[in-house]
């Protein structure tokens, strides 16, 4: 039996790094990457009401080889800590429950402004 997750979960006590690869309007290849291009991101909280965790103006790092379209975030292990985490009930095994979505906001060259956004952020 195989198992996958296609949870995005952040981990404290660690800091954590991630790739993303940014695609090219309407194609599965990579958008070819300028040096000029910015990436930020911020973490927001799902609850409307928490307006004291979160993350933001995070900047993404641009990878040597522009042509991969891969871009890096980096959440240190100070940051994670502050982060909350929610977990279900004993009785559900402690799941882990979503707390933040990701927001990417883009300017590129080859692509003008555009923003990514991951749904569901788990915080282990």
């Amino acid at each position: 039996m195989s198992c996958s997750t296609a949870k995005f979960t952040i981990t404290k006590g660690l800091d954590n790094t991630f790739l993303f690869t940014i695609k090219a309007d309407g194609s599965t290849l990579p958008l070819e990457l300028s040096p000029t291009d910015t990436f930020t991101a911020d973490l927001v909280p799902l609850d409307p009401d928490d307006t004291t965790t979160g993350l933001s103006d995070i900047n993404l790092l641009l990878p040597s080889n522009l042509l991969s379209g891969k871009v890096s975030l980096t959440i240190s292990e100070i940051q994670a800590s502050d982060l909350v985490s929610d977990k279900g009930t004993k009785t559900d095994r402690y799941y882990l429950r979503p707390t933040y979505k990701l927001i990417i906001r883009c300017n590129t060259l080859n692509n003008g402004n555009f923003i990514a956004k991951v749904p569901e952020i788990y915080v282990d």
